[in-house]
């Protein structure tokens, strides 16, 4: 079946834009950025799905999961990806712990296979598990298809998970940089720091955030740190709760470690204040701090410093909660939030301004780039159709019983959340549809198992960065008049100091692209070819002609007729403008590109320069970003 979704908000890499996706055989096929929704110019055969003002983001990738299965009764394959299905998840990662037998072996790698066999409502991938001794079954754990590696620096609660000293992560380290494969974290190394002199109050909930201290964190993140500059393989540290190890993980980033960090929607939605003593349903480790921690936290998922969000969904049974007796040093740690990763994170940005853009990149495009998922996390040519269609201006209050998961206690109970998904596809099929009375979920079971499908990218943001911080003055403004010929552009750009991450780089190319005189902007548009003239199209300007190989696929196979129509159109658009037309071309085919030539050439001139100005601006950040494979 072919689709094409419209929608005045769809998140792609670059920006949020109002297009049509065409879906055929589960990919994205193309991206129409029209200017309205027209139905009747959909081709025969495909159906059109009009999503209206709902945003269309790339399906979430939460890259923390507990399901334990096989072996418990906790929570299991079919319950965990319904829930995640219906919470707009399109692929998880499952962690491998809590689970009968414990992952550390390819005999227990390969029964939770069999256990996810036929269960899977959407796709599923696996960690495996470093625990002192089993160095030697990681070769053989990678070869059979695991994304990544996890340890603990302390106990895990279970004996067959014990804590991965320095001398485990010394012998495990070359073998994952070997593979590019990721480690995992559990940063806490338990220590005296939180004992206390007095009996403790079990019900306190002030005592049991003292019991495990930032310390511990610290402590076991300063190692991790150590370690990666030494060994130069991926480390990627889970659950980050403190904000006092940020200044170390920047200072990690900025020396180009393969440093990356996650951290949960529970610690940026609830503080200490939301908890009241024996309330066990908030318990997780490290614990959710105070406020100032909060926002701090917060912030550095704003900056970049935090690379992704992952639920660390773990439902335990509730009797291990011991609700009814509010004791914090015997409950089960753990929070239950899988389906509510999306409003809950909403619910947060909406309040400190946050985009869509910034969501999808923490909730699908990073994590995809971490764990080699290539076709996955944004929506965009070539990738899965994979995506979620949801209501930010929507509001529900959190009834947990409704909740898809096996077990339904969490401390998202009763609170009103902003942001309710209505549909959720995988590969081009809706696997969940709130607005079907009779079923929610389709009948069949279609989610596969994840692999990866390239090296692991290191998301830290600084591969730009650090290309051109490498270089000298004259070869950097080489490289930036590659990107775009305007000299004022290049000189505002080299003004600034050293970039510190590959944020900066893009964010000074655009406040750099801002205010430009109009001559400015004319000298950049100069440097391209013209769409559809394939003269033009093969003698590229010497300056652009390494970064901007493929930028024009879509017409390099066009019918001579299309590449004749594009040159007419672009002959009556220069006479007109004084210009060439620039569009942002990467993705689109020849007759997208023609379509919006015909609907440009009747705006006025200075219109025109704001809409071709606009387009140069994509293309310089996308050449930006392409500067370290050249």
């Amino acid at each position: 079946m072919k689709h094409a979704i419209f929608s005045s908000r769809v998140v792609t890499p670059a920006d949020v834009v109002l297009a049509t996706i065409f879906v055929e055989g589960g990919r994205i096929v193309a991206i129409d950025r029209c200017e309205s929704c027209k139905q009747d110019e959909i081709p025969d055969g495909t159906k059109f799905i009009d999503a209206s003002d709902q945003v269309v983001s790339p399906g979430i990738i939460d890259t923390h999961v507990h399901i334990n299965d096989p072996g418990t009764h906790w929570e299991g394959f079919e319950t965990a990806t319904r829930a995640a299905a219906a919470g707009g998840v399109t692929t998880l990662i499952d962690m491998p712990l809590n689970s009968i037998p414990v992952t550390t072996n390819v005999a227990a790698f390969k029964a939770k296979q069999l256990a996810a066999q036929g269960k899977c409502r959407v796709d599923v991938g696996f960690y495996a598990g470093l625990i002192p001794g089993n160095e030697s079954e990681l070769e053989a754990l990678m070869a059979n298809g695991v994304i990544g590696i996890k340890a603990f620096l302390c106990h895990s609660g279970l004996d067959e998970f014990p804590a991965a000293d320095e001398q485990t992560l010394r012998a495990a380290l070359p073998i994952l940089k070997a593979h590019n494969i990721p480690l995992l974290a559990h940063a806490e190394i338990v220590s005296d720091l939180g004992g206390n002199q007095t009996p403790p109050d079990a019900r306190s909930y002030q005592h049991f955030v003292t019991s495990r201290p930032p310390e511990f964190e610290l402590a076991a993140i300063e190692l991790l740190i150590k370690l990666c500059r030494e060994y130069q393989t991926p480390i990627h540290i889970v659950h980050l709760a403190t904000a006092k190890a940020l200044p170390m993980i920047v200072g990690a980033k900025k020396a180009g470690l393969p440093l990356t960090v996650e951290t949960c929607p529970h610690y940026l939605f609830f503080d200490d204040t939301d908890i009241e003593d024996g309330q066990t349903e908030f318990k997780c480790v490290p614990p959710i701090r105070d406020v100032a921690n909060r926002m701090l936290l917060c912030e550095a998922v704003a900056d970049g410093t935090i690379d992704t969000i992952g639920s660390d969904h773990s439902p335990c049974p509730p009797d291990l909660k011991l609700l009814e007796h509010g004791d914090f040093g015997r409950a089960w740690g753990g929070i239950a939030g899988l389906q509510l990763s999306l409003p809950a994170i909403w619910t947060v940005a909406n309040k400190l301004g946050w985009n869509f853009k910034l969501l999808a990149e923490k909730l699908s495009g990073n994590p995809a780039q971490i764990f080699g998922l290539q076709h996955s996390g944004r929506i965009e040519v070539g990738c899965n159709a994979d995506f979620v269609i949801w209501n930010p201006d929507e509001t529900f209050v959190v009834d947990s019983g409704s909740l898809q998961h096996r077990h339904k206690t969490t401390p998202y109970d009763g609170r009103t959340l902003n942001g309710l998904v209505r549909q959720t596809w995988l590969r081009g099929r809706t696997v969940f549809d709130a607005e079907n009375a009779d079923n929610n979920f389709i009948a069949e079971v279609t989610g596969a198992f994840a692999k990866r499908t390239r090296d692991s990218v290191m998301v830290c943001e600084c591969r730009i960065a650090a290309y051109l911080n490498a270089m000298g003055q004259a070869d950097r403004l080489l490289a930036l008049e590659s990107c775009c010929a305007s000299k004022a552009w290049c000189e505002r750009m080299l003004a600034g100091p050293s970039f510190v991450d590959d944020k900066e780089v893009l964010d000074r190319a655009e406040t750099s692209w801002a205010g430009l005189a109009d001559d400015d902007y004319l000298e950049a548009f100069l440097a391209h070819p013209k769409i559809g003239d394939v003269d033009s199209l093969r003698a590229k300007y010497s300056n652009t002609k390494h970064i901007a190989s493929n930028e024009q696929a879509g017409v390099a196979a066009a019918p001579a007729e299309t590449l004749h129509r594009l040159a007419a159109g672009n002959e009556e658009y220069f006479k007109k403008f004084g210009f060439i037309f620039i569009v942002f071309a990467t993705g689109k085919t020849a007759d997208q590109m023609l379509k919006i030539l015909d609907s440009r050439l009747p705006n006025d001139r200075d219109s025109e320069i704001r809409n071709a100005a606009a387009a140069q601006l994509q293309i310089t950040k996308l050449r930006l970003q392409k500067l370290p494979e050249n």
